[in-house]
């Protein structure tokens, strides 16, 4: 039986390695480029023909993508834009002096393919012959349409396909020379043995950390994507909808990432990381499919627990990476810049959110915009087809081979496990319970990870789900083109606003190990209190809108500076290993609890008190944040001079 299950791995596993990621997003990121090009250069000149001149612009790319490279494409390229000027020109010649008709479009087709014989590009040219008979037909389909726009239009797009595609090589061949630098860099010039926990760092380092760091692209991204489709949903299909209500549907998903997080946590312990690594991206991409051709509310809600399953099964398997794989000295910045990763999320979905609206001008395609979760689950699934087991979970289970393989496959023939064997011993140390947790001499340990790490929640989650809202709330978006309009005028200003997002996580990297992490924290805390008073005061005596969006920035740029980054790597600083499990996985508890409770009531609270209330109550929060981090924080986590590197603790 043992056998052959191993016999179905391994076909499975042969069958994987035949699908190529990158060959696959070049395919469709070349079909889209030529088709947006041929929608425009047609769409300008002539909007009935926009869908044949996108057709004919990826028939062209398609054809170009077959070269093997970028120089080999050039001389087939430029005939083949010399034969689509040939087939233009004789269609305009024909069409021109006769009406069309079947016999005078094969004898047509007779004239060109005799004169491409002549100047030897028979072979190369046939998209000569597959541009006159298009422009034969189109003359057809739009009868009114002149001639020589006819041909004109049908030259360039096909022009237009060719450019894109040599241009699409171009990029291909440079990426190519860049990522055979990154595969020399670090490289081990004597051939002896390397330590994978001192040696330095290589392009499978990087190639891990950006994997892993997808799953925290997709979560910011969902959770900025549902505070644009609420108000959408609010304003075509349910206006009824209450604030409790909005709450309750926007807080779905922060409940899946919770028991996602814990099951899927606990299940990879026994069947590998791997398996869940992919798993979890096509939980997503089902959900967001389900929800998009659903288009109802109760859809809606169970895609979104789904999909944050997914999201949080994902969570507690990407920084298992990333710290097993990346040099010691290396290993906390990673997974802070891993963490840092989700403001990428934030920013793209809000672009793109931003683009699609004015596009559309339409609140009833909102479940369509579910689709770019599609795109980024599709993307990470790809990127984690050609993947290996974790060498940390290889080792608990006395496969020690299986995993010198996978260090070796993610770092390099010459790379030996070093001290993963002994860090893989250390979960072998008895794990503390729960209720040891609570003991008077881990109370403060509690106390210290997990209430600043709620009263970060709040700020993060319902403050960053619902900014959109609480722009248009604030009236600082533009309302002048009409519900719609100021729901897009809204998500413009948020992209603004999470820029600083970036910057934020880009600080607090930079501090991570030059401050202590307890003053990084607290200032922190204390700096978003003040962007939110600062915005409270803009609010009340109605200062301009520069003044409101200054607040906004600061709150943002400080809470991603300080306690967003901070929370997340301060637990396993303070916890030994026997206590690590339970007291990371309780103060990530607080953080989704109060992530929660800030996305249920702030709609509760705006609809009840207005920006006031809801401003107030997050100054409130901060300080509160700020006042725990700064008294028993030092208690907790002594500072250890200018000197003092921070790391993960190791002892047993």
């Amino acid at each position: 039986m043992k056998n052959k299950a191993g016999s179905i791995r391994q076909r499975v596993s042969n069958t994987m390695s035949r699908i190529h990621p990158f060959v696959l997003l070049v395919s469709c990121m070349g079909i889209l480029l030529a088709y947006l090009t041929g929608m425009y250069v047609t769409g300008t000149l002539h909007a009935p023909s926009r869908w044949m001149g996108a057709m004919l612009a990826c028939t062209s790319v398609i054809v170009v993508l077959q070269s093997p490279g970028y120089k080999e494409s050039l001389r087939p390229g430029l005939i083949r834009v010399f034969g689509t000027f040939l087939g233009a020109l004789i269609a305009y010649i024909y069409l021109s002096s006769l009406p069309f008709s079947v016999v005078g479009m094969l004898l047509a087709v007779f004239v060109l393919e005799m004169i491409c014989m002549w100047l030897d590009i028979y072979k190369n040219g046939r998209i000569a012959t597959i541009t006159l008979v298009i422009i034969m037909l189109v003359s057809q389909m739009n009868s009114h349409i002149d001639p020589a726009m006819n041909c004109m239009l049908r030259f360039f797009e096909s022009a237009a396909g060719v450019g894109v595609g040599i241009g699409l090589l171009w990029v291909i061949e440079r990426w190519n020379r860049f990522r055979q630098r990154l595969l020399r860099m670090g490289e081990n010039k004597d051939g002896r043995p390397v330590d994978m926990d001192t040696m330095p760092l290589r392009w499978g380092h990087f190639k891990v950390l950006i994997v892993a760091s997808l799953g925290q692209v997709t979560g910011a991204g969902l959770s900025t994507l549902v505070g644009i489709v609420l108000p959408m949903i609010q304003l075509v299909r349910h206006p009824e909808l209450s604030s409790l209500a909005q709450g309750a549907v926007a807080a779905t998903s922060l409940v899946g990432i919770m028991v996602g997080s814990v099951l899927f946590g606990a299940l990879s312990d026994r069947r590998g990381y791997l398996f869940f690594f992919r798993l979890c991206p096509a939980i997503i991409l089902g959900a967001s499919l389900f929800a998009f051709f659903s288009d109802n509310l109760p859809s809606l809600v169970i895609a979104l627990f789904l999909m944050g399953m997914g999201i949080g099964g994902g969570y507690s398997l990407d920084s298992d990476y990333i710290s097993e794989i990346m040099p010691r000295r290396w290993r906390l910045l990673m997974v802070g810049v891993a963490k840092a990763s989700s403001s990428v999320g934030n920013v793209l979905i809000a672009l793109v959110c931003v683009y699609l609206l004015d596009l559309w001008r339409d609140a009833a395609h909102w479940n369509s915009l579910l689709l770019l979760i599609s795109v980024l689950a599709v993307v990470m699934l790809l990127c984690r087809i050609r993947f290996a087991q974790s060498p940390g979970w290889l080792l608990a289970h006395g496969r020690t081979d299986e995993a010198q393989r996978a260090v070796r496959y993610f770092l390099g023939p010459d790379v030996v496990t070093g001290e993963l064997q002994t860090r893989n011993a250390q979960k072998e140390t008895p794990k503390a319970s729960w209720s040891a947790l609570f003991r008077r001499d881990n109370l403060k340990k509690v106390v210290f990870s997990g209430v600043p790490w709620a009263c970060e929640g709040l700020g993060v989650y319902g403050i960053g789900v619902f900014m959109p809202v609480l722009i248009m709330s604030l009236g600082l978006g533009s309302a002048a083109e009409g519900p719609l309009g100021h729901i897009a005028s809204s998500v413009r200003l948020s992209v603004y606003i999470n820029l600083f997002v970036l910057a934020g996580f880009v600080l607090g990297l930079f501090l991570v190990n030059r401050w202590y992490h307890v003053r990084t924290q607290t200032w922190g805390f204390l700096l978003c209190a003040a962007g939110m008073g600062l915005l409270l005061a803009g609010h009340e005596l109605h200062w301009p809108v520069w003044v409101s969006l200054a607040g906004f920035m600061i709150f943002e740029l400080f809470l991603n500076a300080g306690p967003h980054l901070m929370t997340f790597i301060i637990p396993p600083q303070i916890y030994s290993v026997a206590e690590r499990g339970a007291g990371s996985g309780l103060a990530a508890a607080f953080g989704k609890a109060g992530a929660v409770l800030g996305v249920l009531f702030i709609p509760m609270l705006l609809e009840w008190g207005g920006m006031t209330a809801v401003l107030s109550v997050t100054i409130a929060v901060q300080l509160t944040g700020a006042a725990v981090t700064a008294f028993v924080g030092r208690k907790v986590l002594p500072y250890g001079g200018p000197a003092h590197k921070p790391e993960l603790r190791h002892d047993r």
